[in-house]
């Protein structure tokens, strides 16, 4: 396919994708949930096969077809010439760019559908009428023809409360590969709670060495040859023995450096930009609903900052008209809310606030940090916590879920990540925003303790009801009473007593030959 209309179909495709709204949050039952479920999974399809054909065709690496002419030698040239190159390299370069950036949409887009897809995917559970058969999770791409495997068309669909999803989140994303055009829409406070959160998902495992290069001396032909070597690293591997197993015994090494890959907690930059971008963009839609509720509540009097509200727009208003060079606008405005706030007696002459406009002015403040800075982050965190708790190793290293490309399990590092909720804003979402959340101390310490319990029962085949098991952590590590965890990950609490039992007894020999076989060997 020529190249200009590879790239004007991709264009032509993901705008297509931008015009047409998904409304996954309107989902209601089977047949609404299978025509965006089906929608999604095929763009998907659609966007990898491009993304493949543009990386066979060069894009990932577009510039480097102008680097092979090097620096021409104008000095040389006739002016004409000089003229033609310039003008040609310009054009080389221009579709360089434009292949660079349809590839870089392309990826965009291909991160959003697989959040939208892995969301949708935790959402529902189906069932089939005619053979009583259960599907939830990756199992739903069985029904992408509307029929279960049976040949049944009798589907019911029940919302999965234990998962993990949010399809309000989905209408935010960048479908269509614009996430500049979506992160350009954030407020200045959205934009430091995306650069927050963007932070946190990249924060960086600790260096595992991944290759090696070495200078290696060797004796070859009657004289001492330098050779450049690189090789892949391994487990406890001798790199001198290596060397000389490869190059004879009097070869030494003279140089070694050693190359470190440092995997983030979500390990791609563009599904990084689209959970940010989501979340963000969905709390501060919550927030705006919920601020002038909450702040009717922190406030001593209403009517004092609504005046000095009208005094700002009024003050702006008048500044505007009175100026004639923009430059001394601000300054003009300042002047005039000085004067009015005097007038009515909400600043005294030496500059001095009313105590009670001081206080509210304050409580709003800390109130719009709160919900538009603070609510998206710990949103994720506590999403993506949920989501380490209440799966197991084996299922985050084979299936994406909500967050795809997400570590399989974290080292102490990056656990780091992990800061404590404020308590405030834990209330917020849980009073004002009706989130299922709690507030816990030192977070750190269930991620910890759970990847501490799947080393132990690692190749021991033990059978776990993983979300009990993440209700028996908020209980013992996070002190949370068991109804209350049980509530969390909404499983029964005697489910929880029962896999906490477990937990307790895990290693310990529990039959009469059990526990004189461990004394024998103890001897």
């Amino acid at each position: 396919m020529n190249e200009s209309v590879l790239i004007a179909n991709a264009e032509r495709f993901l705008d297509g994708i931008r015009h047409n709204w998904v409304k996954a949050e309107e989902i209601n039952d089977f047949k609404s949930f299978i025509e965006i479920y089906q929608y999604l999974k095929n763009n998907l399809e659609d966007l990898l096969e491009l993304r493949d054909t543009m990386e066979i065709k060069g894009y990932k690496t577009p510039y480097r077809s102008l680097m092979k002419y090097g620096r021409t030698p104008k000095s040389e040239m006739k002016v004409e010439d000089i003229y033609d190159v310039n003008k040609h390299t310009q054009y080389f370069r221009m579709n360089a760019a434009a292949k660079k950036n349809i590839l870089d949409r392309v990826k965009s887009a291909i991160a959003s559908h697989k959040i939208a897809i892995g969301h949708l995917e935790e959402y529902a559970n189906l069932s089939c009428n005619a053979c009583s058969g259960k599907f939830t999770g990756h199992d739903l791409a069985n029904f992408l023809d509307g029929n279960c495997s049976c040949g049944s068309s009798e589907i019911q669909l029940e919302i999965n409360h234990q998962g993990v999803h949010r399809l309000e989140i989905i209408k935010y994303l960048p479908l269509s590969g614009e996430y500049m055009v979506k992160m350009s829409e954030l407020s200045p406070m959205g934009r430091e709670a995306f650069r927050k959160i963007v932070r946190i998902l990249k924060h960086e495992k600790r260096g595992i060495v991944k290759t090696l290069s070495l200078v290696v001396k060797v004796f070859e032909d009657g004289r001492w040859v330098r050779k450049r070597v690189n090789i892949d690293a391994k487990d406890q591997m001798n790199y001198e023995r290596e060397i000389r197993r490869e190059y004879g015994s009097n070869a030494r090494i003279e140089f070694m450096q050693f190359h470190r890959k440092k995997p983030s907690i979500i390990n791609d930059k563009h599904v990084q930009t689209a959970l940010s971008i989501g979340y963000v963009k969905l709390a501060e839609k919550r927030a705006r609903d919920v601020f002038k509720l909450i702040l009717d509540n922190n406030i001593k009097n209403k009517d004092k900052l609504q005046t000095y509200d009208e005094i700002h727009v009024n003050a702006k208003k008048m500044a505007t008209k009175m100026v004639e060079d923009i430059g001394d606008l601000e300054h003009i405005k300042n002047e005039l809310v000085q004067e009015n706030l005097i007038k009515k007696g909400l600043v005294n002459k030496r500059g001095t606030y009313d105590k009670e406009l001081e206080h509210d002015l304050k409580s709003r403040k800390n109130l719009e940090k709160n919900l538009f800075v603070e609510v998206p982050r710990v949103m994720i965190l506590w999403d993506i916590l949920k989501c380490y708790l209440s799966t197991s190793y084996d299922r985050r290293s084979k299936y994406s879920g909500p967050f795809p490309n997400l570590r399989p399990n974290l080292d102490s590092n990056q656990i780091r990540a992990f800061e404590d909720f404020d308590e405030d804003v834990v209330d917020i979402l849980k009073k004002f925003m009706h989130e299922n959340i709690e507030f816990m101390p030192n977070i750190k310490n269930l991620l910890s303790k759970k990847f501490e319990m799947e080393n132990k029962m690692k190749g021991l085949h033990v059978k776990t009801n993983s979300n009990a098991a993440g209700a028996v952590l908020l209980n013992t590590t996070g002190k949370l009473p068991i109804e209350v965890a049980a509530h969390v990950f909404c499983v029964d609490p005697e489910v929880v007593r029962v896999e906490r039992n477990k937990f307790e007894t895990f290693g310990k020999p529990q039959t009469k030959k059990a526990k004189q076989f461990l004394e024998m060997i103890k001897g």
